[in-house]
């Protein structure tokens, strides 16, 4: 009885069956597909969380200096398209100029100050812009930041610092 207990363990001694190691196979590859789906999905959220900051600091950027130049202005004058800021520089009238363009040839609009003929970018992904006289001495500057589908409004109120226009 003894002989029939070793030759039973010896036969059973062999390995993995061929079905047991497919099914360890399967069972790792559903895991593993499981886990690189979380990490894709964590990978694209973290993406367009990075996308929408960016977004974000381009619009909140560029109405800072906007409002900063407007808020410091002798005068305001907007023509649809070019926001011209009139700032006593050294004693001197001196005419600023904000506009979108595209001087880098990248696809992109960016916002633009030219100053003394100069000009200078200062946000970049800037895809509207306008500026409204609300009324005597408070403009309205309102700017909008895209990137494919993805977009950030941004809009203030802002009062010269001299109400004579």
């Amino acid at each position: 009885m003894a002989g029939l207990t070793k030759k039973t363990v010896q036969q059973n001694d062999k390995g993995f069956t061929l079905l047991e190691v497919l099914v360890s196979l399967v069972i790792t590859g559903i895991i593993a597909a499981m886990v690189l789906q979380l990490y894709i999905s964590q990978y694209r959220m973290a993406k367009g969380l990075m996308a929408d900051g960016d977004l974000s600091f381009a619009a909140v950027r560029a109405g800072q200096v906007l409002t900063a130049a407007v808020s410091t202005a002798e005068g305001v004058a907007w023509t649809g398209k070019v926001l011209r800021i009139n700032c006593l520089e050294d004693g001197k009238i001196i005419t600023d100029s904000y506009y979108l363009a595209d001087k880098d040839f990248n696809g992109v609009l960016d916002l633009y100050r030219e100053h003394l003929g100069v000009p200078i970018p200062v946000a970049s992904r800037i895809c509207e812009f306008h500026c409204t006289g609300v009324r005597e001495g408070l403009w309205q500057i309102s700017l909008t930041a895209a990137q494919a589908e993805r977009a950030v409004y941004w809009q203030r109120t802002v009062r010269l610092r001299s109400s004579s226009e």
